[in-house]
């Protein structure tokens, strides 16, 4: 069971000009019933879970591209527990991955660490570090599902696409560990229309699973053009 919460210092409102109201809902896990949660659309971040338009693929449709699977052979992909002297090595990558996107918000890696529950695939070629993916496979009775919380590129090679070859390794060790569905957290802005052009690709509408990708396309672009009260 997830208890929501409502935190109306941190919210704010207007009602004169027009009734807007944010009281930034969170959710608190009351249970171990984790694969139920994100099945519900919530997707944990920190001590809290939050209800968004989640995304996900379904292992059973997904299928990398033959371009993809060609790409792959010059990568290595190793997985390792998250540590302090991995999240090092990859703050360097990380900054490049933020600035090529132009993110102007960005994330602290270390708050991974607060738990001993996240993994990092490593990308390697010709031996040099180039990208990592930061995931946690959540387990509930004999239920597991593989959930992508940070990837990372030096971009050095743009034609190699290791977005692409990072989401056939993640899909193939999320099957290896029986999961049904790999989970994308959310999917809002432009920057996300990317995870609608996966094969099994499903998102959140608040109420069901749709594989409507035209929708999601346009809400997307929608978010790019919203502005938030300051």
């Amino acid at each position: 069971m997830i208890k929501v919460v409502f935190d109306h210092i941190e919210g704010f409102g207007k009602i004169t000009e027009q009734d807007f109201i944010y009281s930034d809902p969170k959710g608190i896990a009351e249970g171990r019933d984790f694969i139920d949660y994100l099945e519900a659309g919530w997707v944990e971040w920190g001590a809290y879970w939050y209800n968004l338009r989640s995304v996900r693929l379904d292992l059973t449709q997904y299928k990398a591209s033959k371009t993809t699977q060609k790409l792959a052979r010059s990568i290595r992909c190793s997985r390792h527990r998250l540590t302090l002297e991995i999240i090092e090595l990859l703050e360097p990558i990380y900054s490049k991955y933020v600035g090529k996107h132009g993110f102007q918000r960005k994330i602290e890696l270390k708050d991974f660490l607060t738990t001993e529950d996240f993994f990092v695939l490593l990308y390697y070629k010709e031996e040099k570090l180039i990208g990592a993916l930061i995931h946690k496979v959540y387990q509930q009775d004999e239920e597991s599902a593989f959930v992508s919380y940070q990837f990372l590129w030096d971009y050095q090679e743009p034609k190699l696409s290791l977005g692409n070859i990072s989401q056939m390794y993640e899909c193939q060790l999320a099957k290896l560990q029986g999961c049904k569905y790999l989970y994308l957290l959310g999917g809002y802005e432009e920057s996300c229309i990317y995870k609608s052009q996966f094969k099994g690709f499903q998102w959140w509408t608040g109420k069901q699973w749709s594989t409507d990708t035209l929708l999601y396309t346009k809400l997307c672009q929608r978010d790019a053009h919203i502005r938030t009260p300051q």
